[in-house]
């Protein structure tokens, strides 16, 4: 094995953990759904937070399908467009952390009517917290294949080949009859 197949392999199994962890956070994020509706009547305002689940299971769920996505195109080369990629998930990622803290600001940190949820909603906001957090792993992975691609650039297109007779044409450049060359 090459260390390019080794390296890319390495990005390859970084991007399957990211993908299995965001697989079981989605997993949980659906649990925590179905605990918010079995409580809804004691929630302050459960439309909400089955707003803000069901957002970031959208927004994990677009990751893991980039990531997949990525990790299968790997196998033909690295592109800029696989490290860019990487790169703009992780920036959203980060941006995305906004929206915990605002989550904690209007369902958390404040007397609830029914103290007894805040474990729940603690878990809802610790959950996506903590996946958006390891989304940021995904700038290491892009780092590497942009060393990749540093190192062992992709190969020059292959040279335009002609058939037999524009290879004639071109070669012996026949007088079209117009009497200028």
């Amino acid at each position: 094995m090459t260390d390019d197949s080794l390296s890319i392999d390495l990005v390859r199994q970084q991007l399957a953990d990211r993908r299995a962890d965001a697989v079981a956070t989605m997993e949980h994020l659906d649990a925590l759904a179905a605990q918010v509706e079995a409580e809804r009547s004691a929630l302050e305002n459960p439309q909400a937070v089955l707003d803000y689940l069901a957002f970031f299971s959208g927004f994990i769920g677009q990751v893991t399908a980039e990531c997949e996505r990525i990790t299968g195109e790997l196998a033909g080369g690295v592109q800029s467009a696989h490290v860019s990629g990487l790169r703009q998930l992780a920036s959203n990622s980060a941006a995305e952390q906004r929206r915990c803290l605002l989550f904690r600001d209007k369902c958390i940190n404040k007397p609830l009517p029914h103290e007894r949820l805040r474990p729940l909603l603690n878990d809802v906001s610790v959950t996506t917290r903590d996946q958006l957090t390891a989304f940021r792993d995904l700038t290491r992975a892009a780092d590497r294949l942009a060393q990749l691609q540093e190192t062992h650039p992709a190969p020059p297109p292959p040279p335009r080949t002609l058939d037999r007779r524009a290879l004639f044409s071109r070669l012996l450049r026949r007088d079209d009859g117009s009497g200028s060359e």
